[in-house]
């Protein structure tokens, strides 16, 4: 019953996120069926990755050093999600006959990332069973606010890239779709990380966050207007 209570409260700000950004897509929408495909393979993807790992070994605690905070969130936490993530995406994309707008590129990342990010937060959840309610309180705060906004952020940034990718310098977009990804869920891991417990600190990471969602929400703005020059084409 606990971990059905951790998934609800891990897919709930996912659920959310992916009806925000399928919102965006209004002119031509994509299938139901082709986006809960694309939530399903977030999922898929995040079970070997992310339950391969022991929920005890990336815990919110009084902070790490510099050193531990960067390899934990760079190569425990950043690389092998954007990695999978994108060659999944890369895959789904490509065999996907829906898709046929630069801003379906946001809308399948996003929804994969989000699928991803609900097996994450339950994940990250079930480390914190044996402390009190109020500890579980504080980091379900943590996963709402935080964690899966990074995923959010770095799905958006990862669908931006791989839609220009269809017509623009393909190989190039699609190397930025990789390695944006990873640096910055890499950097907002480690210093989320870094600062640990030291709650007075974490209204400096809503203030990144937010500049970073307003440069994504730019990211989608410059699609959809690409989609408006386009529509008379043939993506």
């Amino acid at each position: 019953m606990e971990y059905v209570l951790l998934a609800f409260i891990a897919f709930c700000p996912a659920i959310f996120y992916m009806l925000y950004i399928i919102a965006f897509d209004h002119r031509k929408p994509e299938p139901p069926k082709a986006l809960l495909l694309s939530a399903l393979l977030g999922i898929v993807v995040a079970m070997p990755v992310v339950l391969s790992m022991d929920a005890s070994v990336v815990r919110i605690e009084e902070g790490l050093s510099f050193t531990q905070s960067f390899i934990l969130g760079f190569f425990k936490l950043a690389l092998p999600s954007e990695v999978a993530k994108w060659l999944v995406l890369c895959v789904f994309l490509s065999l996907n006959r829906f898709y046929d707008e630069y801003i379906d590129g946001i809308v399948y990342s996003v929804c994969l990332a989000m699928g991803y990010a609900g097996i994450f937060g339950a994940w990250f959840l079930s480390g914190y069973l044996d402390e009190s309610f109020a500890t579980l309180l504080e980091m379900s705060a943590i996963m709402i606010f935080v964690l899966v906004p990074i995923h959010f952020i770095s799905g958006t940034i990862m669908g931006y890239y791989l839609g220009l990718a269809r017509k623009r310098r393909k190989i190039l977009n699609h190397v930025f779709a990789l390695i944006l990804p990873i640096i910055t869920n890499g950097v907002l891991s480690s210093v989320v990380l870094m600062i640990g417990r030291h709650w007075e600190y974490y209204f400096v990471v809503g203030v990144v966050l937010t500049i970073l969602a307003m440069v994504v929400y730019s990211y989608i703005y410059h699609l959809l207007e690409l989609d408006k020059k386009n529509k008379s084409s043939n993506f």
